[in-house]
């Protein structure tokens, strides 16, 4: 490993100590002071030349964000779809619409700057965070393949130098109860460590019913529940004034039944025989959260990683070499019927083994000219299994056998190997204006085998598919102008790639290509007053051979077939009085739209190719406002009280690029709310807590299924009212 061969030739330099970043100990009205490392460097946000927004653990806990899917409500350009425990991720309109496993997301998700290479190792990734760093925008140059749309680096709490405790508990509705703790601090000079265990357990949001017993009373039993357990440990050795190594590990698995599948509607509801098989048992309704089910879900998720990383300051310039090893597997199961008599089940298993080098050499604090430069080296092997149990699947397909049968594997695997190196200059042009150019330059290798078989019936294709090599090149040039106390303004272009790859459990054994994108952005961070900040950006996306997956009749086929132009503006302000009270507004505006895109809508064939161009970009709102206030009251020798209210709003949301109206969220406002009793002198914080105030029934996603089971519409529905008591300590 390159870490341990940097850590065995870097000599003892007599030169200024590494120490790590600082951290983000902030309230939410200073947070333009934190240190992030969005760009690879340590800075100010309020000094990083893009569109970012930073999310420290404070804000996270004011917003009662408690999962990752609860991180769509923080940013009006992100949208977070939690789907067959996947993360699918979009951000400005750039996303990955997923109906399998084995797909790469557009937006690239970092934990302490290891790349996590699945949407399945997303969702267990938040916990005991230290802050959220969401870059808007493609960051192809520093962040590399599946950064189209942008990227998010979640930063861990990292060990103390004096020994430090936090603990949180909370409870409330649905049989919540969650416990997380940790502790970090010196077992030597020059030895410091954290540990943090943590567990979320709450009772299932939907009521499923599972037939009759022999007096014809239902059985009931719950989906959509929680029963996780994460911990995770880092040690920080520093071995000279100069040199630190950073060891880690964690661990996450769960046992529940979190993944199920609500029903919008009929859809195009066109297999009779389907139909007719599952009102043999009781049926049950849309948009609601009960579920007939013939079959118990499970969801199964074990994943765990280890890392280490070695700091050497060279005299000035810093360098850093991490390596990691992760394992992802995602196991879980779920009936498609919404009968009590099976239909059609779906069990999916999807084992991911990652291993990644990088290497960095950044400038020192303060230089003239500030640089990184650096090189990587990522490989995964992917084992998919996305299996669908299709009672009577014989008849329906016209032959002959058993009557009952029949089990459609869509499966396969995927061997990556990926190399990379870039480089990014910040070039003084004056006293106030620095431009920076950078570029990547990339190589992946990918092969793999393919199923697409009917057990029983028939085996429609079988193959050992050929290696596919794609390059990559993308370039960034920006200017930064500093406007003095005022703040900065800028402008960039930058390109974006998602990598090519094979659509594994498909009829397709040729490579779909890479998707690339060019960004155009200008901006602004102004403070016009010590106690306002104000954020604004415009930019314009030229969007080509977007990887299209879609449902064609029974197979998920992905096609380089569409272009699309994406045109928008964003604002962010806060303004707070005397530390007490804060009022934040964040809105977007979006114009994602198909610019070439002609293709056969499977379902209605007899409406021939249509033209989808102007039609919205999948999960790419038009519009969008969050906003929030904040007052903290004093209470004298009791101390004070922090009072939160956020609410959000967001127009009309399309799933399917069809614009179909079977597969729509019409738009809606969400609420939340959170009182916090701050007592005086005390490292106790005691808050009551309510989510979805109004208890909305909102889809974050829905799917035309396949022919074979109706084309009817499926998808996921946003929690229900939650609320409850937390209480949380710090020493």
């Amino acid at each position: 490993m390159l870490t341990a061969i940097l850590l065995c030739n870097t000599a003892p330099a007599a030169a200024q100590g590494v120490s790590p970043p600082a951290a983000s100990e902030v309230d939410g009205s200073a947070r333009s002071d934190i240190v992030v490392t969005a760009t690879r460097r340590p800075l100010r946000e309020q000094d990083v030349a893009a569109a970012t927004n930073i999310l420290p653990a404070a804000v996270l806990e004011a917003q009662s964000i408690r999962s990752f899917d609860d991180l769509s409500r923080s940013d009006p350009g992100l949208q977070l779809v939690a789907y067959q425990g996947e993360t699918q991720l979009f951000v400005r309109g750039i996303g990955a619409v997923t109906f399998i496993g084995g797909f790469d997301s557009s937006i690239a998700v970092n934990v302490d700057g290891v790349y996590l290479g699945r949407p399945t190792a997303v969702a267990s990734a938040l916990f005991d965070i230290e802050r959220v760093e969401i870059l808007k925008g493609p960051q192809g140059t520093l962040y590399g393949r599946n950064a189209t749309g942008g990227a998010i680096n979640l930063v861990r709490r990292e060990p103390t130098a004096a020994w430090r405790t936090d603990a949180r508990i909370a409870i409330g509705n649905y049989g919540r109860a969650d416990a997380n703790a940790g502790i970090g601090g010196p077992l030597a000079d020059n030895l410091n460590v954290r540990v943090a265990l943590g567990t979320n357990n709450h009772r299932g949001f939907t009521r499923l019913y599972l037939g009759r017993d022999a007096n014809g009373d239902r059985i009931a039993a719950r989906a959509e529940s929680r029963h996780d357990l994460a911990a995770r440990a880092r040690l920080d050795w520093t071995i000279t004034p100069a040199v630190r190594i950073e060891l880690s590990g964690d661990y996450y698995r769960a046992d529940d039944r979190a993944v199920v599948f609500h029903f919008a509607g009929p859809g195009y509801a066109n297999n009779p025989l389907f139909l007719s098989n599952i009102a043999e048992g009781d049926v049950g309704g849309y948009g609601t959260r009960e579920i007939n089910a013939s079959v118990l879900p499970f969801n199964k998720p074990e994943n765990w990683g280890v890392s280490a990383r070695v700091v050497a300051n060279l005299g000035g310039p810093i360098l850093t070499a991490t390596t990691s090893a992760r394992r992802t597997h995602a196991r879980n199961l779920t009936d498609m019927s919404n009968s009590t008599v099976l239909g059609e089940s779906q069990f999916k298993d999807e084992r991911a083994a990652q291993f990644s080098q990088d290497v960095e050499l950044r400038s020192a604090e303060g230089s003239h000219i500030s640089y990184v430069v650096g090189a990587s080296f990522f490989r995964e092997r992917n084992a998919i299994r996305n299996e669908f149990f299709i009672p009577r699947l014989v008849g329906y397909l016209g032959g002959t056998g058993t009557a009952d049968c029949c089990l459609l594997r869509a499966n396969g695997s995927v061997d990556t190997d990926a190399y990379a190196l870039f480089g990014e200059a910040g070039l003084p042009l004056g006293p106030a204006t620095t431009a920076t150019i950078g570029a990547r330059v990339g190589r992946e290798r990918r092969s793999g085998t393919n199923l697409l078989d009917f057990t029983g019936f028939a085996t429609l294709n079988e193959a050992i598919l050929a290696p596919a090599t794609f390059h990559s090149f993308t370039p960034k040039i920006a200017l930064e102008h500093r406007l003095g106390s005022l703040g900065i303004a800028y402008a960039s272009a930058t390109k974006g790639y998602k990598a090519g790859g094979f659509n594994v459990g498909s009829p397709q054994n040729d490579p779909y290509e890479p998707e690339t994108i060019w960004s155009y952005e200008i901006g602004a961070k102004l403070r016009p007053a010590q106690n306002w900040q104000l954020d604004l950006s415009a930019f314009h996306y030229d969007y080509d051979d977007l990887q299209v997956q879609d449902v064609d009749q029974n197979s998920v086929l992905i096609r380089n077939a569409a272009t699309a132009k994406v045109d928008g503006i964003e604002l962010g302000t806060r303004w707070n009085h005397a530390n007490r009270l804060e009022v934040g507004l964040m809105a977007a505006w979006l114009n994602a739209r198909f610019s070439r895109y002609a293709t056969v809508n499977t379902k209605t064939p007899q409406l021939g190719v249509l033209d989808l161009r102007g039609n919205p970009l999948p999960q790419a709102p038009q519009w969008r406002v969050l906003g929030h206030i904040e007052y903290e009251a004093p209470l004298g020798a009791l101390g004070s009280m922090r009072l939160r209210a956020d609410a959000s709003w967001q127009d009309r949301i399309y799933f399917s690029a069809f614009k179909d109206a079977k597969a729509t969220q019409p738009g809606y406002v969400w609420l939340k709310a959170r009182a916090t009793l701050l007592p005086a002198r005390s490292p106790y914080r005691i808050a009551l807590f309510v989510d979805n105030l109004t208890d909305r029934k909102v889809f974050t996603n829905i799917s035309i299924t396949g022919d074979l089971d109706a084309s009817r519409a499926l998808g996921t529905l946003a929690p229900p009212r939650t609320w409850g008591l937390e209480l949380s300590l710090d020493l």
